[in-house]
């Protein structure tokens, strides 16, 4: 790894608060969250967050521009929804964005902006749009913190190239030290998997082509992942992808989004819909 270096402290930015209960069988008093949203930002190569109300923080190197690609899968993508697809047996979400605001991602009254990207809440989407490449991470959180889950976003690609990146978070235990786990796509048609610890970063599944993965600008992809216990699920517009098994972070944790920019400096990413179903 790397020496961690100090980074610029980001501004802090002031966050609505309100109560978002999820719903579920069998209510669980943990998940009725305060939907206070904080965003977590990364400096490349070392991430940075400024949660309202706390100092900044130098974290653990994110190295995704040094992925290794590995083989890539035969599955081939279907106009139809595929019948194995969490969508069609999971029902109601328990908690779905499609932001007619942006309350739940703590950006009604004002987008964040830092000296690398921009995000706000826009046309029906919560929008990433990066000034720089290299600049790292930029991710936002909201409160829905399960253990267990179905998490989905829509992501419209309007303007990425290349190695640029987005995708979801999942499992954060906090808004403040970038741990979680990323299940990220690129605008070439990849995809991955790594974790945050607390030292270190590892990748649990490499950059691996997808042909279910609809590359570059101007397209809509479905990223889905399934975590359950130390299982996870991946899945691109509703086709499994990969099922892998990782122990290390088993906990609640927070759930949203990321972008980083690697190849396109006007890298434009629109979270169109998040969906959170927690699993029993």
């Amino acid at each position: 790894m790397r020496k961690l270096i100090p980074v610029l402290l980001l501004t802090s930015i002031l966050l609505t608060s309100c109560n978002f209960p999820l719903t579920q069988s069998t209510p669980d008093p943990a998940l009725v969250a305060t939907g206070v949203a904080a965003t977590l930002t990364a400096a490349s190569p070392n991430i940075t967050q400024t949660p309202q109300n706390q100092s900044t923080t130098s974290l653990p190197t994110v190295a995704l521009n040094t992925l290794e690609p590995s083989a890539t899968p035969t599955i081939t993508p279907t106009a139809t929804t595929p019948p194995g697809d969490p969508r069609l047996t999971l029902g109601t979400p328990g908690f779905t964005d499609t932001f007619t605001s942006g309350t739940a991602f703590g950006l009604a009254a004002e987008p964040y902006e830092d000296d690398a990207v921009i995000i706000e809440v826009k046309n029906g989407a919560m929008q990433f749009t990066s000034f720089k490449v290299n600049g790292g991470k930029r991710w936002r959180l909201t409160s829905r913190n399960p253990q267990n889950l179905y998490l989905e976003g829509t992501f419209k690609t309007v303007s990425c190239s290349g190695n640029d990146q987005y995708g979801l978070v999942f499992r954060a235990p906090t808004y403040s030290d970038g741990i979680g786990y990323y299940f990220g796509a690129t605008c070439d048609g990849k995809y991955y998997l790594q974790r945050m610890d607390a030292n270190d970063t590892v990748t649990i599944v490499s950059l691996t082509t997808e042909s279910n993965i609809l590359s570059g600008s101007g397209q809509v992809n479905r990223l889905g992942v399934w975590a359950e216990n130390e299982s996870i699920k991946l899945y691109v517009n509703g086709n499994l992808i990969k099922e892998i098994s990782d122990n290390n972070l088993v906990n609640k944790g927070y759930i949203g989004a990321f972008t980083a920019a690697y190849d396109n400096p006007g890298l434009t990413i629109q979270l169109e819909e998040i969906s959170l179903w927690p699993l029993q």
